[in-house]
């Protein structure tokens, strides 16, 4: 699965990632909790970075027609 993000607004898609990630890690039987809250510890790069670490083998994220690496 991929997923395009609008890299103009950064909140959208912080939220839109934390999102997914509940909803991966609940599928998962992941700890949705401490995952989220890794999540937020840092910046936006951060939060994608940590998203790829738990998710990227079943989630590509792209800007545009790019993917994101980490």
């Amino acid at each position: 699965m991929q997923i395009h993000l609008d890299q103009k607004d950064a909140r959208i898609i912080g939220q839109d990632l934390l999102e997914y990630a509940e909803t991966l890690s609940e599928a998962l039987g992941m700890d949705t909790f401490r995952i989220q809250e890794e999540m937020q510890s840092g910046d936006l790069n951060h939060l994608i970075i940590t998203f790829n670490y738990y998710f990227g083998e079943y989630i590509e994220l792209l800007d545009s027609d790019h993917r994101i690496s980490s």
